[in-house]
């Protein structure tokens, strides 16, 4: 008699984040569907980000001749991108007491319209665990129109 096929070893998985109405629809989903002890959502923030923005400029050629500037002076910088546009980016930052700090060594080198800006709020949410996937709670899980096709991915430790 041939061995019961082995669907390979359960994994820790997580998905999300996922806000207050995308997760009550889906622990609903999830209590009618899933063993108990399969799921747990969890509630997360995930931490806004500052940056120490030059901008908004007015037309592409201010913003090239800054960008210009801030080659001859050998700093870093980037696109500052989203509703930020056109400006530039002199480094992103998980605290506005970071960003400060850095604002406080660009003045020093010469830098004067830089400020800084909040790039992103805190997010509030909650992020999917599955303790133990195997392959068919995983299938069922992406099946579900609740889940809404995030990605799944290894747990955090």
């Amino acid at each position: 008699e041939a061995p019961p096929a082995q669907e390979g070893p359960a994994q820790c998985l997580q998905a999300g984040i996922f806000d207050d109405d995308a997760s009550d629809t889906l622990r609903r989903a999830l209590v009618l569907q899933f063993p108990e002890g399969s799921w747990k959502l969890d509630a997360i923030t995930q931490p806004g980000r500052w940056m120490v923005y030059m901008g908004k400029f007015a037309d592409n050629q201010a913003l090239e001749k800054k960008r210009a500037e801030l080659v001859a002076r050998k700093l870093d910088h980037d696109r500052a991108g989203g509703t930020l546009e056109p400006g530039l980016s002199l480094g992103r930052f998980s605290s506005e007491e970071a960003a400060t700090r850095e604002l406080t060594q660009l003045v020093r080198q010469g830098v004067r319209s830089a400020r800084v800006v909040q790039e992103r709020p805190d997010k509030h949410g909650f992020v999917l665990r599955l303790p133990a996937a195997t392959s068919a709670l995983r299938a069922q899980l992406e099946a579900l129109p609740a889940f809404g096709g995030k990605p799944l991915r290894a747990c955090a430790s």
